[in-house]
């Protein structure tokens, strides 16, 4: 067993799903130091207490992103290997044990992304090489990707103006930009296979146009991220017409799964001109990325 701490810092706005990712956790191969929460939720959560699981909780807001880096910043320096799961996600037993030996075996790592598995099938395919790049980078989703504390730290955390349930239009890509930026400081950056976590997938119940919206809102995010970091016009043309090309592919009701694919590259195309288009949004955004943004990349 590796001799590397292991914490988990989990943002949730209060699903009782919380409990079942809290159990895995104790269910490990691997001891976790600790549990740090960023409680979101609009009433406060109950007394969360599962045995021989420290867990610790911060009060938090500003979406997914913001509630990283409190649930970061509770763990601090007791930790060197953390997890930043979905409230809805779990592990297998072995998942934390394999992912710790990855990074005990390579001082040098940075970050591990696996595979997350929703229904038995991962959500992602594996890349071509094990090491992520500018290109493969995409496939790593933020419950299913570990890293270590001080690489995070050193490149500034999680962006909180970016990411689901941040204050501007922009509700997904954080952990690509992440990942990214620990890349182009020089960090490695892997994929492996060996483990995984699993999901549950996308909740079903939302009705079509919160579905849509939600999609758009994605969009904009990935958008976002590529511009930021200076994504080629090819790449760019192609990732804003992908999802138009599968227009089936979004969901299992055709009507809806065209109106998610045209509202995924409409949100890419706003992300990537930092032009918000009225519409798809709950505030309804209707002005230049400088009127809805007050910091973040470009």
């Amino acid at each position: 067993m590796s001799g590397l701490r292991v914490g988990v810092c989990l943002t949730t706005i209060g699903r009782p799903s919380v409990e079942a990712l809290l159990r895995s956790a104790a269910a490990s191969d691997h001891p976790v130091v600790a549990v740090a929460v960023a409680d979101q939720s609009a009433a406060g959560l109950p007394p969360l207490h599962v045995p021989g699981l420290d867990v610790r909780v911060v009060r938090s807001s500003g979406g997914g992103s913001a509630g990283r880096n409190a649930a970061l910043a509770l763990l601090g320096e007791e930790v060197d290997v953390v997890a930043f799961p979905n409230d809805h996600s779990t592990y297998p037993a072995q998942a934390l044990g394999g992912v710790a030996a990855a990074f005990a075996a390579d001082p040098s790592l940075a970050a591990l992304a696996v595979p997350l598995v929703e229904h038995g099938v991962p959500r992602s395919p594996s890349p071509p090489r094990p090491e992520l790049d500018d290109w493969t980078v995409w496939r790593a989703i933020e419950p299913a990707t570990f890293f270590r504390r001080t690489a995070v730290e050193a490149v500034g955390g999680w962006d909180e103006s970016i990411g689901t349930g941040s204050a501007g239009p922009y509700q997904a890509g954080e952990v690509t930009d992440l990942l990214l930026r620990l890349v182009r400081a020089g960090n490695a950056v892997r994929w492996s296979d060996a483990v995984h976590v699993v999901g549950e997938g996308e909740n079903r119940q939302l009705a079509a146009a919160e579905v849509v919206r939600k999609h758009r809102g994605y969009g904009r995010g990935t958008g976002y991220v590529a511009r930021r970091h200076g994504y080629p016009l090819r790449w760019r043309v192609r990732h804003v017409l992908a999802p138009l090309a599968r227009p089936l592919a979004h969901h299992e009701r055709p009507l809806v799964s065209v109106a998610v694919g045209a509202a995924r590259s409409l949100g890419r195309l706003e992300g990537l001109t930092g032009v918000v288009l009225p519409g798809g949004s709950r505030g309804g955004w209707v002005h230049r990325e400088r009127d809805v943004l007050a910091s973040g990349g470009g």
